[in-house]
């Protein structure tokens, strides 16, 4: 079995994490994100390909859709005898380890690595995995005079067509990869011999299973922990966490005993859960806050999507871009409910007309409740600044929004279902149980944010009832989150029987 760099950089976070790859892979819990994030990756990389001019390119697949690695190894040879300038994916394999090479560029003095990378900064484990480029490439008889690390630069902004020499950021990491440099022969003998052995390796959990990247198998490898326990404390530290685990501190049954420092969000959270305490309600809490609303009263939620390559003019890489929203609507307090929604067209830049639409749909005068009002604000400042004509609406509604969040960050109303966790899919089904019609699962193809940034952007050249069904889910799920929000504000009027 061949040791490739993603395989390498993965020992060296942990070896446990290789071996499990090598022959429990079912066990991993895959996040969709990082595999967005992965195919990002690769968008990025064939993008980046001619940042040195010309270039071959050796990526070959088998039927079943698999890389083609003695195609690619025999096509490397072939474009290294020919001397070409700049060979992309350039594969090499030498004494069971391999890699293939982003960009391999040709200079007078010998060959420089260039390892292209979707970030807008280097990392370490990006120094891992050039250092084992570099060495396999070594062994295979190459003279290496540069390793490089292209990336992302996050201050270009979009102009006309994509240039990739803005948009791309290269630093020369020859000097920074030499300790690593020097670990890789010891470190690829002993990869080999964790994936030679049968038995599962002892791994304590640590500062590995989040760092540099959370591991898939935290599930598999935690599963003998007691629920809830030390990793769960609201905003807890993987680092500090597993400082208290060594301790013997795991429990919430050990943090009292312990009389660790909590602060007053962990301490509530351990002595809900612990005392098994019913739902703490705060009317005076409350009532402040609901004293601060007025009408009419506009429940709303943003949806958006980011993209490292930006897709249209006056983005930079990375930035938010709002593509939709929904807006529930009270007038007045003896009022029907109403609801507006927007989702623009996915082929073409949809700030404009979402920036219009919502200032038409929501009058200067109205109170705007959202979940977690920074993003929303955010959102609207950035929008004010793209479209000056309707700045003033726009910053005008910036100002008139609230922020439910505030009632929960707050501890006015605590229920130990939330597990110290604020979220809106958290506190919803804490003050809501079992009910079908507010249950995020029971939607049909987008239950969370980032399900809608990739149906939306999936959407581009779509046609047909396969797009309509996609767009109505997209509907649905917008409209439950500022439904979510209404029910959450008519459950806190309960509470202080208004």
């Amino acid at each position: 079995m061949n040791l490739s760099k993603s395989k390498y950089t993965r020992f060296c976070q942990c070896t446990k994490m290789l071996w499990l790859d090598t022959y429990h892979p079912e066990l991993a819990v895959q996040d969709e994100a990082l595999l967005r994030r992965f195919q990002e990756g690769n968008e990025i990389g064939d993008l980046a390909m001619g940042l040195l001019g010309d270039f071959v390119e050796t990526t070959a697949y088998t039927a079943d859709g698999k890389l083609d690695i003695p195609s690619m190894l025999k096509s490397t040879k072939k474009y290294l005898i020919e001397g070409k300038e700049n060979i992309c994916e350039a594969a090499f394999s030498k004494n069971g380890c391999y890699c293939a090479v982003d960009i391999l560029h040709k200079t007078e003095g010998g060959y420089e690595i260039y390892e292209v990378k979707s970030s807008t900064e280097i990392k370490d484990v990006y120094l891992w995995d050039v250092a084992y480029q570099r060495w396999v490439l070594e062994q295979s008889g190459l003279k290496i005079v540069g390793t490089y690390i292209v990336y992302i630069d996050n201050t270009y902004v979009r102009q006309g067509d994509i240039d990739i020499h803005k948009l791309f950021a290269m630093q020369n990491v020859s000097e920074a990869i030499l300790p690593y440099y020097a670990e890789v022969a010891q470190n690829t003998a002993r990869a080999k011999e964790y994936i030679a052995q049968k038995g599962e390796p002892e791994m304590p959990l640590g500062e590995q299973c989040s760092s540099p990247y959370d591991c898939a198998y935290w599930q598999y490898c935690a599963r003998e922990l007691p629920s809830p326990n030390v990793f769960d404390l609201y905003r807890i530290q993987n680092k500090k966490a597993c400082e208290y685990l060594q301790q013997g501190i795991v429990s919430f049954g050990d943090i009292v005993q312990s009389g660790m420092p909590l602060n007053t969000t962990q301490r509530r959270q351990v002595e809900f859960e612990q005392l098994q305490l019913p739902t703490h309600i705060d009317r005076l809490g409350i009532r402040s806050f609901l004293e601060t609303l007025w009408y009419p009263l506009y429940f709303l939620d943003f949806e958006t999507f980011q993209t490292g390559v930006p897709l249209y003019d006056g983005l930079r890489p990375y930035q938010q871009v709002p593509f939709q929203y929904s807006l529930h609507i009270l007038a007045n307090e003896d009022a029907t409910l109403e609801h507006k929604e927007f989702l623009a067209d996915e082929n073409s830049d949809p700030r404009r007309a979402l920036a219009e639409r919502l200032a038409a749909d929501i009058p200067t005068d109205a109170c705007i409740l959202a979940y977690n009002k920074g993003f929303e604000c955010t959102r609207l400042k950035e929008l004010a600044e793209m479209f000056p004509d309707l700045a003033e609406k726009l910053l005008a509604i910036r100002e008139n929004v609230r922020d439910l969040l505030d009632v929960f960050r707050n501890g006015y109303v605590y229920d130990r279902a939330m597990g110290g966790s604020f979220s809106i899919k958290k506190v919803l089904p804490a003050l809501f149980p079992n009910d079908p019609n507010l249950d995020y699962h029971n939607l049909a193809d987008v239950h969370n944010g980032g399900e809608a940034t990739d149906t939306y952007l999936a959407l581009r050249g779509m046609e047909g009832e396969a797009r309509d069904k996609l767009r109505q889910s997209l509907l649905a799920y917008c409209g439950l989150d500022t439904l979510a929000m209404v029910m959450l504000w008519q459950r806190l009027r309960e509470f202080c029987h208004i």
